[in-house]
């Protein structure tokens, strides 16, 4: 009898973290509807994917167990959460899918990053972790860190200090802002190096 009741008790959190699972991608393709993916290449549809499926689990988080919860350090625990919540949109929103697959198959190899030089000017966390930069002109930058690079253990683990000399590298990418509903054009920070 004992174990027939640790029996439903597993499926009964099984099913209700697939009801979770459902959930947040009914509401991913809800929020990737309303992107404008003709003007995006494969990188910034999916960043913007992830952002959707990002917003959706947080308004959920709750449902899930502490054992079930992402760490968001867990690189490879993020990459499957996103191929099962992409698996279930493909039943809700194939097209989007569809386009998330052409967008890197019809990306170019060139790279788009951009460069910048100055003097690290600190870190902010806002919405997103910026990392602030003083160009030689005077001109702030904010760069948001989103993506894992090589040297980003150097913002992580605080091994640059303010007024040091560093070269970035980013590209830009039209991010969602759900507090003004509109797509900012926005600085993802893919390398610093210390001068």
């Amino acid at each position: 009898m004992k174990n027939f009741i640790l029996f439903l008790f597993f499926i009964s959190t099984t099913c209700f973290s697939q009801d979770v699972k459902e959930k947040i991608a009914k509401e991913t393709c809800e929020c990737t509807s309303k992107l404008d993916t003709a003007s995006m290449n494969g990188s910034d549809l999916e960043l913007n994917f992830g952002l959707c499926m990002l917003e959706s689990y947080n308004k959920h988080i709750n449902e899930f167990t502490d054992n079930e919860k992402l760490d968001f350090e867990n690189n490879a625990q993020m990459e499957k959460f996103g191929e099962e919540i992409a698996l279930k949109m493909l039943t809700i929103c194939p097209d989007m899918i569809l386009k998330l697959g052409d967008g890197y198959k019809n990306e170019d190899t060139v790279s788009d990053d951009l460069t910048i030089e100055g003097v690290f000017n600190g870190t902010k966390a806002e919405t997103f972790f910026n990392v602030i930069i003083k160009e030689e002109s005077g001109k702030t930058t904010k760069l948001i860190l989103l993506d894992y690079f090589d040297n980003a253990y150097l913002i992580q683990d605080k091994l640059i200090k303010n007024n040091q000399t560093v070269k970035v590298t980013y590209y830009e990418a039209k991010l969602f802002d759900s507090k003004t509903n509109s797509f900012v054009v926005t600085k993802i920070l893919t390398n610093i190096i210390q001068k």
